[in-house]
């Protein structure tokens, strides 16, 4: 399988898929699948598209901390949990800020999937981490570029500032130096977004 720890350039964590499927994938394969979104000419500025992928994200964001916290004692030299429990708590709460104002537009029916590679060391963990936080970061900025709404601008600004903090903690985990580029890369928008996916898929 691809190396998971590959750096997530822009356009490569959301794509459109087969079938007007959505798809977030890191370099390793895909990570979340959701059928029936689908980037056709018409759609490309909707802001309830932005926000489902923002709940998908969110989603898998959740599930991968439930993990960790869970199984934190298998993580050899993985060191405070109040991190991540916070950290989830924080994703629970961007989850349900995008489900309340989703309303009926709340994706369903997507699968999530954690790859045992992604996990299956302290190392490959904080591989995953750095490159999904940074992921997030850039997705949020994308947001902000793409939402017509002056409040929802502004929340995805927060969000994130905050995934922002998540990234620097895996990534001095990881060997690094924790800090983001001065001018955070801003990922294209999902409707422009690559169609191609690994073969390595992490979809069912």
């Amino acid at each position: 399988m691809t190396e998971v720890s590959t750096a997530v350039s822009r356009a490569q964590f959301i794509r459109n898929g087969a079938k007007g499927s959505l798809v977030l994938a890191t370099a390793g394969g895909a990570l979340a699948s959701m059928d029936g979104i689908a980037f056709a000419k018409g759609v490309t500025k909707s802001d309830v598209t932005t926000l489902q992928v923002a709940y998908i994200a969110e989603s898998l964001a959740v599930k991968i901390y439930t993990a960790i916290v869970d199984n934190f004692h298998s993580f050899k030299g993985l060191q405070n949990k109040d991190y991540f429990v916070a950290a989830l708590k924080n994703e629970k709460a961007h989850k349900t800020f995008l489900a309340e104002h989703l309303g009926s537009s709340t994706p369903k029916g997507f699968h999530l999937h954690i790859p045992s590679a992604a996990v299956a060391s302290t190392k490959a963990l904080t591989n995953t981490g750095t490159a999904l936080e940074l992921a997030f970061v850039e997705t949020y900025l994308g947001a902000v570029q793409t939402l017509s709404s002056t409040a929802l601008k502004v929340v995805a600004a927060k969000i994130a500032a905050d995934e922002a903090s998540h990234y620097s903690f895996f990534n001095a985990a990881n060997g690094g130096h924790g800090v983001l580029p001065a001018f955070p890369g801003q990922i294209i928008p999902a409707t422009k977004a690559a169609a191609v996916l690994t073969k390595d898929g992490f979809i069912s």
